[in-house]
Parts: C-alpha cells; structure tokens; sequence
C-alpha cells in the first residue's frame, strides 16, 4: 500500500490501494436500516398503455428523447441503478425489428417508425450506461394484442402473417404456447434483441399462460390433442411448454453472449399449501404453477435462469398472502446459484384497499426485510410511473433509502478474470473539488480494459470506505479523471478507484504509485 499527502488547502490525500470493498451487514440499533455495498436498484418502464414510456405516442424522435432522457436522469438521481424497459408489450416492438412491427403505444399508430430512424432502445442503452445504469429489454413472449379489435394491426403483425398461431381468450389475443413453432419464432425474437443490442439481460415477467379468465377456457384443446398427448394432463403439458421455452431461451442467449443475464419476475405465489406441502402458507386464488404455468422452482432447479424476481406485491402481514412469509418461502426454495430479487408494489403505496400502504414505510420496511436477509439482491419496482409521479412523497422516501450509492452485484454466471486494476496518478484541488486522476497500462489489451470505475472516498480519521460514485459504463478508456463535489472543506480524505468488468467483478488488490 503507497499512501501519498499532498500539500493543498482541502489536505487530499491519496490511497492507490485497488481492492474490493466489503461491508458486511450489521446493524447498529434495531431500527436502522442495513446497509448495502452491492444492491440492483430498479424499476419495471412499462410501455403497454402508456403507463410510463412514453407518456404520450408520438412519432416525434425529439420528443421521445427528451422523456427518456428525463426519466432516466430523475432515476439516476433517485438512487436507482437498472431499469428494465418493456420493448416487446404485445407483439409489437420499441426497436427497429425485421420480425414484428414497431409499437403503436411509440408511434400512436402500429407499424409506423418514429421519425429520424430514431430507435428508441439504442438510444436507452447509451443513455442509461452513460448515467452508470443497466438496462434490461424486458419482453411479454406470449401476449400478441391487448383487444380482439385487429383493424389496428399492422400488416407485419403476427395476427396476420400467422393466424393459426393466434387465439382469443377473454378480452386479448395471445400466441399459443403450445404450437411448437410459436416457440421457435419467439426465440428469433430474442436472438434479435441479443445480437443487434448492448443490452445487459433479457427480462420475462409473470404472463407465460394467461390469468384465468372467469367461466372460459384457454382455447388449446386442438393444440393439446395434437401435440400433448403423451403428457398425463395438459396442465403438465402447459408446464413442459414454457419450460421448455424457458430453456432454449438461456441456452440461445448464453450462446450468443454467455454475459448477458436472463431472469423472470413470476407471480409472487407459486403454490399454495393446501394443493402442495412445498407450497406457502397462503390463500390466493391463482398460482404461478396451476394458472399461469410457470414453474419458477423448476427453472432454478434446472440452472435456466440467472435469477428469480417474484412478484410480491403484498403487504406485511397481509391475511391471505404476507410478504415476511413470501419472502422467506422464496429464499428457502431458491438455490444460492440462483440470484434472488424482489418485485415490489410501488403502485399500491397510498392507493389501495389494503389499508397497510397507506403507510408510506411500508415499502421501506420490506427493503429492511430484504437486506437483512442476505440472500436478496436488490429489488425492481413496479412502476416508474409510480414512483416519479408519487403524489405521497414515495420519490423521496425512495431516494432517502439509497442515497448512497451501490454497485450491482457481482453476476455468478459470467465475467472476465484478472480484472487489471487502475493506478491513481495524481489528486489534485480544483474549483470543482478534488479531481482524481487514474490510468491503465498501455500494455493492456483493449479486451481487457475495465467496463467501469467505483470511486471510493474515507475521512482519515475513518476505517471504512464509501463508495460516492461510478463512472460511465463502457468507456473503455486508459486514463481518467473525476470531480469529487461532494467533498467538504478543510477536510482529509483518501480516495480509492476499482476497476469493474461487466460482470461487475472488481480488480484485486494491487499496489499503486504516485507519478
């Protein structure tokens, strides 16, 4: 370890120490709420309806950059680290795509491009790794149109090129999971995504078979005497279908870019009790596995997803499904090889039957129950909308919760090994405060230059480091420099920058030098 002080007015010193920093949870009173070095910060960006993204259609590229830009600025601010944007709603795309057409909720009419070849994920992705933000493309595989008008769709809709692949079930239509050749198709889809974007995971949420619609059945009997009869029910074949989706989906994606990470949000229930002792204690009318068919347990069990992000959206000590009981379900069930998120209901806080979220520490005190757990890691909000827009100040106590910042956690499936470390130059006072300046070996090859930095600040009468910020992903730069204004005058500080690769894997400890 090189320890350096240079004589200026603030007293800067400077740490070349590289090493991880690791903060373990403990807490100080019972009250207080744990720490966390590592934790994903995120938020489900709905475009379906407009619930989100954009607020408005408009086929107008100005306009649609400038609200995500916002958006993603105003969450950057918040705390939040990830946003999982839905590109894929029904059928339709957010992005420039030779399989379906673009997205009526973008451009207010199916089909029609937004001007400018403007395309709208590309232009997340770079703003949201600018701001030191994964983006996740966050798809429904199986939802093909949210009414059963069709004079809407476009002509490259898969209504139209496919409608044998195509059913009406209560109010919507959706691909039919059982076709073999809509998986196949699905799987382009996804190819699609991985190949032409940087994106950093595909995301499937809660819908692979649809909610049960009251008095109707799903409309694959056909289907089922075709191609399930060798299955004892067609629940088990239901199943075996989006297993098997789920399946060929990691093995594409983990072909084409063994980094990039797949997850799935399911319905917070799986099953409950009564109808399995590997069940939760919990009374809901649908389940995950008898209704939706997803099998979350199956998935994990069967290494095909990197995480599980189940949708508890309950309250503490709710009568039917309590969120202290889910959670706890989740992490005995959940393999350690399998990351654990949570997805919690932002939209409930301050309007709804359940009298518990009109307590706005609800959400904190699940957050609490997550942390001190030490087997979640991290949580996604359902949705933008509902926390940009709060009318109860949740913006606020959110932003409360992570005003310090947080690297993502480490990735368990993918990375680079022997991240190089940086060596820090010089620390120096500027108008803006100190300005630290770092830099890596010219010898090192381009591949192998770090994705990102983390900036590490402690006072010199302090033990522990904190982490005050992260540079722009995908820099790839040789040599750096960053303002800390967040520094206080007449006071001592040490600095330290780690080098993260796009697993979010920090350099090893090393020894730096001063020029």
């Amino acid at each position: 370890m090189a320890t350096i002080q240079i004589s200026m007015r603030k007293h800067i010193w400077m740490m070349a120490l590289l090493s991880p920093f690791v903060l373990g949870l403990m807490l100080i009173g019972k009250d207080e709420m744990p720490k966390q070095e590592r934790e994903l910060r995120a938020v489900w960006m709905a475009t379906v309806l407009n619930i989100d993204y954009p607020s408005r259609p408009t086929p107008q590229a100005a306009t649609l950059q400038a609200e995500m830009r916002a958006q993603l600025r105003r969450l950057k601010r918040l705390g939040f680290n990830a946003v999982f944007l839905q590109v894929r709603p029904a059928a339709d795309a957010l992005y420039q795509s030779d399989i379906a057409p673009w997205s009526k909720w973008l451009s207010g009419q199916q089909g029609v491009a937004p001007s400018s070849g403007f395309d709208p994920l590309t232009f997340a992705v770079d703003e949201a790794h600018q701001l030191g933000m994964e983006l996740h493309a966050w798809l429904n595989p199986y939802r093909a149109a949210m009414s059963l008008d069709t004079l809407d769709l476009a002509g490259n809709h898969v209504y139209y090129q496919h409608r044998d692949w195509v059913v009406a079930y209560g109010s919507r239509r959706y691909l039919d999971p059982g076709i073999p050749a809509v998986q196949d198709h699905l799987l382009e889809v996804v190819a699609e995504l991985v190949d032409d974007y940087d994106i950093d995971g595909i995301h499937f949420d809660d819908y692979f078979y649809p909610y049960p619609v009251l008095g109707e059945e799903f409309p694959d009997s056909l289907t089922y005497t075709t191609y399930g009869r060798t299955f004892r029910d067609k629940g088990s074949w239901r199943r075996n279908n989006v297993n098997r989706f789920v399946s060929r989906t990691h093995a594409l994606i983990k072909s084409r870019k063994p980094g990039l990470q797949f997850g799935i949000s399911p319905f917070g229930v799986w099953r409950n009790q009564q109808d399995d002792p590997r069940g939760s204690r919990t009374q809901t009318y649908t389940t995950s596995y008898d209704n939706l068919h997803g099998d979350a347990l199956a998935w994990a069990e069967q290494g095909i997803v990197d995480y599980l992000a189940p949708q508890l959206y309950w309250s503490i000590g709710h009568e039917s499904a309590d969120y202290g009981h889910l959670l706890e379900w989740w992490i005995e069930q959940t393999p350690p090889t399998v990351r654990l998120l949570v997805g919690h209901a932002a939209y409930k806080v301050g309007d709804n039957q359940d009298i518990r979220w009109d307590n706005l520490e609800e959400l904190p005190m699940q957050i609490r129950r997550n942390r001190i757990s030490n087997r979640i890691s991290g949580s996604i909000f359902f949705s933008a909308r509902s926390i940009l827009n709060s009318a109860v100040g949740l913006d606020q106590r959110i932003n409360d919760l992570y005003a310090e910042p947080s690297l993502l956690p480490e990735r368990i499936m993918a990375g680079t090994e022997n991240m190089v470390a940086p060596k820090i130059e010089q620390v120096k006072e500027s108008e803006r405060g100190p300005m630290i300046v770092w830099s890596i070996d010219k010898k090192i090859a381009e591949d192998r230059l770090p994705y990102y930095f983390g900036i590490y600040r402690r006072r010199s009468d302090q033990t522990s480091w904190q982490l005050i910020d992260t540079t722009p992903f995908g820099q790839g730069c040789r040599r750096y420099h960053y303002y800390d204004d967040t520094a206080l005058q007449d006071e001592t500080y040490e600095y330290e920058v780690h080098a993260l690769d796009r697993a979010h894997k920090s350099s090893k400890v090393t020894n730096g030098a001063a020029p």
